[in-house]
Parts: structure tokens; sequence; C-alpha cells
């Protein structure tokens, strides 16, 4: 604990700390920025949805100068970044009384503003420091997500060069790092600690908005509660940031107990990866699964598109939840006819994000906020026709917002996917039980709440329709959190039946299905588990004893997957002594002479020439060069361009060409190859020496001028063949 004390100590005292600063900052500067649009979209909030009001104002620039770089009208930069945001803001305050309005909030929601500030700043900071533990840009798929990210920090026009495949754009979900790239351009962050501020920053906004909506939500069904608003908010947060499943319970904390009372000769030591490999390994089987959920994102500090893309689906939630709580159910016969437009256009753009960001989203919240929509307009009207109008003008707009903002994207990404096929194989039911049965019990548990509460309104409706009755006499927010626990239980469903296809066998067919959708799943039950909890206990009045024992056992069951982070932190962070910390610098963990590369092509190379160095098998340190300089290169990780690809033989060519490149005796042959590729700049390090036995250093240097040498033999060769690069075309 001292050594932990020390850390956190040197952590604030860090040269480079007034960045950490700097970056909230930013973020609270964005989210000001764009209040008055988020009042707007947050009418039914009691806090007027102030902790997304910094996604949308991420979002929305973000997206702007996306469009208009991939349409060739402004390129990206620093200057159109700052510009689109200043846009944003004057836009924002330009309409009669927003700065009256945003007056008036601070004033009346002050104590909510504060509160949620410090939940924001407090979740930032705490994984900042845990990730300072261990910053590495390194292992599982970080080699990957940096290098978007760097990619896109280097191009002007979308869509970004892929820098593992000189010649082609990345053909993948790229977005969220794009607006990761974005954000780090804003506040002149350095690529390696933008990296690690970024998962803080989602683990940030993964504690502060499902505390929003929720907390939101009981405020809402108990108007002066809250208490109970503020419980049911933290239980949300903690349960999507921090929480797992019962694994850790079963397999790590009950043979412990056992062992210390006596009833077992051992307890078997336990990793916090085997909670998210499960299903086909323990077991073994040939049905080999991921299942993975937030909190084991933000612990190996992957930055990939389902982490990326939490705070879009959150805001797409709260969206809903609101429009759903301002909607004014009545029994009126002719309330009057007003879709909500902003709601949905808002909704489409965020969709549109989701779409490039991680793509199974999409259809995911499509759905819910049809749901949404739909039931907004049956309580709102009695006739069909009305009630239909009402929710089909939204959702029309919803889909075709959406879709005519991705059709830049989709102008260059090619599906790599095979289709949908039925399964091969399906989960134990024990085996799901351990994974989601904490989740099952607070959703059946909400489920049966609100059945016996429909019993009572069915029996006092006094003639009226039994849906009607239902949609209008019960609670608004109860109906967005049922609507979740359905969809999340869908969730759960779909990967048993029918999976996508993708380049991995038979013994893995439906892992990546599994781990997309249910990682929303995750996100949806938590949310509806925060909600459920103080929603039951509150609904008890009268029934004293039954109200402690339903508390008691509600936080048994929350209590059960919030054991995951005592396995899972220090699994993946131990704390290295003062001498060896890194502070935040990602790239830290590359050799001497490699760090001193990357940081020449960021002083001296503009643009995205092509450069040279050694590819290899994904999840190696192949392509580390291209990763951290965003530069790319004929070829990188080999799986990960076979999947993006579709196929192998042109990676097949282009490794055994770069072998050639480095060994071959041939000279003519060598510059015909490097006039085919395009390629500018020869690395020569430490890799590439061990990767090429023959290497032919005399040859390479004599194809241009050495720009960079290292006591240690590395080097970089500017070549002097100026034949066109077969990269990406250029755009004026």
């Amino acid at each position: 604990m001292n050594g932990v004390a020390s850390l956190f100590i040197a952590f604030l005292k860090h040269p480079e700390f007034h960045r950490v600063i700097v970056w909230w900052l930013t973020w609270a500067g964005l989210g000001l920025a764009f209040l008055p649009l988020t009042m707007r979209l947050f009418k039914g909030f009691h806090d007027r949805g102030y902790a997304f009001a910094r996604v949308l104002g991420l979002l929305l620039p973000a997206l702007c100068v996306w469009l208009l770089s991939s349409l060739g009208i402004a390129p990206f930069n620093r200057t159109t970044a700052l510009l689109s945001v200043a846009c944003g803001a004057l836009i924002n305050y330009s309409f009669p009384g927003s700065s009256t309005n945003v007056r008036r909030f601070f004033r009346e929601r002050r104590a909510h503003i504060v509160a949620q500030e410090y939940l924001f700043v407090l979740a930032l900071l705490a994984w900042a420091f845990i990730r300072s533990m261990n910053p590495d840009i390194e292992n599982l798929e970080k080699f990957m997500d940096f290098g978007f990210v760097n990619a896109s920090l280097r191009a002007e026009w979308m869509p970004p060069a892929d820098m593992w495949f000189s010649g082609a754009t990345i053909n993948y979900y790229y977005f969220g790092h794009y607006f990761t790239a974005f954000f780090s351009t804003l506040n002149a962050v350095p690529a390696d600690m933008a990296y690690n501020l970024m998962i803080a920053s989602l683990f940030a906004l993964a504690v502060a908005l499902p505390y929003s909506i929720v907390s939101n939500m009981l405020r809402h069904a108990f108007p002066s509660g809250g208490g109970k608003a503020a419980v049911g908010g933290v239980l949300a947060a903690l349960l999507l940031a921090l929480g797992g499943n019962l694994h850790p319970v079963v397999y790590g904390v009950v043979p412990q107990v056992l062992h210390r009372a006596g009833l077992a000769e051992e307890a078997p030591s336990y990793w916090y990866t085997n909670a998210t490999r499960f299903i086909g390994y323990n077991p073994d089987t040939n049905d080999k699964t991921i299942h993975e959920f937030p909190l084991y994102s933000f612990v190996v500090a992957d930055l990939h598109g389902h982490v990326l893309d939490i705070p879009v689906v959150l805001s797409l939630v709260g969206i809903g939840a609101s429009a759903l709580m301002v909607s004014s159910p009545g029994e009126m016969v002719h309330a009057p006819f007003r879709p909500p437009l902003v709601e949905a256009a808002a909704a489409g753009v965020l969709l549109a994000v989701a779409w490039m960001t991680n793509s199974w989203d999409y259809p995911i919240y499509l759905f819910i906020l049809f749901g949404v929509f739909l039931v907004r307009a049956l309580t709102r009207h009695r006739t069909a026709l009305r009630a239909s109008g009402e929710f089909l003008i939204p959702a029309a707009a919803l889909l075709a917002v959406s879709q005519v903002l991705i059709l830049p994207y989709n102008r260059n990404f090619q599906n790599f996917t095979g289709g949908v096929h039925r399964t091969m194989a399906n989960s134990p039911l024990w085996q799901l039980a351990i994974l989601w049965g904490h989740q099952l019990f607070f959703a059946a548990s909400f489920a049966l709440f609100l059945a016996f509460a429909a019993r009572r309104i069915l029996a006092e409706r006094n003639g009226e329709g039994r849906l009607r009755a239902l949609l209008l006499r019960t609670p608004p927010p109860d109906i967005m959190a049922l609507g979740m626990a359905a969809a999340a239980l869908c969730l759960l469903i779909v990967p048993e039946l029918v999976y996508v296809k993708d380049i991995y066998g038979a013994t893995y067919h439906r892992a990546n299905t599994m781990f997309k959708i249910t990682y929303q799943a995750s996100i949806l039950f938590a949310l509806v588990a925060g909600y459920a909890m103080p929603r039951i206990v509150g609904g008890l009045r009268g029934w004293p004893k039954s109200r402690v024992a339903a508390s008691l056992l509600f936080v048994f069951a929350a209590a059960m997957p919030l054991t995951y982070p005592f396995f899972a932190v220090p699994g993946f962070y131990a704390p290295p002594p003062l001498r060896a910390y890194k502070w935040l610098h990602g790239l830290e963990f590359l050799n001497e002479s490699d760090r001193a590369i990357v940081r020449w092509f960021g002083s001296n190379v503009g643009g995205q020439p092509v450069l040279l160095e050694a590819n290899g098998d994904s999840y190696t340190r192949s392509g580390r060069i291209s990763m951290a300089t965003g530069l790319p290169a004929p070829l990188g990780w080999y799986v990960h361009e076979w999947l993006w690809r579709g196929g192998t033989d042109e990676l097949n060519r282009r490794s055994a060409d770069i072998a050639a490149i480095y060994a071959s005796e041939d000279a003519d042959a060598v510059r015909r190859l490097i006039e085919r590729y395009g390629i500018r700049y020869i690395v020569v390090g430490e890799l590439e020496r061990e990767k090429f036995k023959d290497i032919k250093k005399e040859r390479l240097m004599e194809l241009g001028r050495v720009v960079f040498r290292m006591p240690d033999g590395s080097f970089i060769v500017e070549t002097d063949i100026r034949q066109p690069s077969t990269g990406p075309k250029e755009k004026k």
C-alpha cells in the first residue's frame, strides 16, 4: 500500500500532470459549448443531461470535420477541429434564450452539476493513475488500436491509410479511433498519452452516464426521492464500470472461503481472464466463445470499437429515456401531434457514429429507439392513425439521418463477413447462469414487480383497453427499464441461435458474435439493475420487513459481480518501482533505438509516405514503427489484414516481397519492388536484423541516403526512388 501511495504522489507531481488537467478542461469546455442542445434533447431529465453534453460536444464537431474531410471539402487538422468546436458553440448559443437558460440551469442545479463533475473527475483520475502503473501500448489489440489513432492523426483526408497495408485505407470500424485523434488534436496531447487518457475518459463516462440515466429515471418515478435516485445511479455506475459476472465468485471467492474454513485442502489461484473465456474452456469443448464486459476492457486497455462506443450507446439510451419521460401521456382524446423530431435527428447522428465505431451496436439501439418512439406514440394518442403517424415520422427520420451520414464511410468499406448462419453449438444452462445469473435475477425481480403492479392497473381500468391502461398508468421509467431488460435478454438468446461468419474456424464460429452482442447486454442489464433495486424497495411501502429482506437480497446480488475488480486490477497492474515508473507514456516499452526512430519520424516526416519494416504475426511487435507513427507499411499483422482483406494471396505476395527487399542479392529486383510499393523509408532495427538473418545492410544503404543512425546499428534509409506511391488516392 505504501508503494501505491508513493506512486500516486509521483503521478500527481509528474511534470506533465498539467496535461491531465488540460484533458479534463477540454471535456468540460466541450460540454459547456454544447449544453444548450443537450438541455433540449434531455428535457425529461432532472439534470437536463449535463453529463451527456461532453459526449455530444466531442462527437458532433468530430463528425462534422470527418464529413468535410471525407467529401474533400476541408482537411482534418487542428485548425478545422478548433473551428468546428467554435462554430458548434456559436450555433448552440445563438438561439434566443440559450444563455439565459444555461445560467438558470447552473443556479438551480448547482448541486447536481458539482456532484456529477466530481464523479467524472475522480473516475478519470483514478483510472489514469491505474493505467500509469502499466501504460504500455502493447499486447492484445493495442498495436492495432494505436495504429488506427496515429493513422487518423496523420490523415488530412478520410478515410485514413491502413498503416499495415500500404495502398489501401482502413477497412474496419475506425471512427472511435478517429475521434480519439480529434480529441488529442484539440488539446495537443501526445498520442501515446492520449491513448491512455482516452481509456481513463471512457471509464469516467461509463461511471457518469449510467449515474445520470438511472438517477433521472428514479427521480421521475419518485419525484421526492433524491436519495433513491442517488443510490440507484451509483449502483448502475458501479455495476456497469466495475462489475463482472459470477465466475470470480464461483471459482475464486468460494474456493478460498472453503479453504480458510478447512473444508478444502487448497485454494486454486484465480486468473481474471477466465471470466471472459468460460464457455468452451471449462470444460474444454469445440465451442469456444468470448463473453467480455466493460471492466475487462478497461483493465486490459484495448482501445477497441466496442469500448469506444460505450458513451455513444449510453447517450442513445439517455435520449430514449428522456423522450419517453417527457412524452406527457394523458387520457385526452386529442393530444397535440408532436413527433420528437429533434430527438430522432440527434439519435440518428449518434447511430451513424455507432455504425462507424462498432457496427454491431447499430441494429441493437435502432430497435430500442423504435420501441421508445412506439410506446411514446401509443401513450399520447387513442387513435391508431395519429399514433402511427407520431411513431413513423421520427422512426423514418432516425433511419434516414443515420443512413445518409454513413454513406461516405460505406463508400470505402468492404464487408468482410460471410453472412448469418445457424449456430453449431449451444451454451450449457449452468454456464449461462454463472455468467448472467445476477443480471437475470434483477431483471426477473423487476418483471415480477411490474406484473403485480399490472394486476392492480387492470383491475382498476374501468372498461379501458388493457394495453392503453397499462401504458398510461405504468410510469415511463418502468417501461424503459422493462424494455432494456427485454432487449438484453434477446441479446443473450441471439448467439444461441445464429452467428455472423468470419475467418475463424468452427471451434470459434460464434465467439465474435457472442462477444459483441452480449457486451451490450451487460451494459443494458447494469442499467436495469441500478433502477430495479431502489424501484422495487421503494414500491414496497407498508411492508417494512419485506423492504429489509429485499434490500439485503439485492445488496448481496450486486456485491457478487463487484468482486471482479479485486482479481482483475491486481492481475494486470502491479505497482512498479519509482525508478521504473513510466507515468502515462505508452511507448516506453520499445527499445531505445525504436523509440528514437519513432521520434525521428514524428519530427521530420509529414503526410503518409510509405515505410518498410518487419512484418509478422498478429499480437507480436511486428509493425511497431507503422503502429507508433501512423505511416503505412506494405504489410503488418498478418491475421488482422487477412480478416480485413478477405484473403491471403496478396498478403503472401507482400510478405515475400518484404523479405526480398531486405535480403535479396538482386539490386534491380529490389528497386522494382520499392517502386511497386512506393517505399520512401526503409527501417533497419533490432527486429529487422532478427527476422531477416541475411539482411543486406550495405545494399539497403545504396538505395538512397541514411537519414538516421543509432549506435546499436539501427538506421533509416530515405530511398532515392521517386515513383508515385501506391497509397490512398490524393484528394484536393
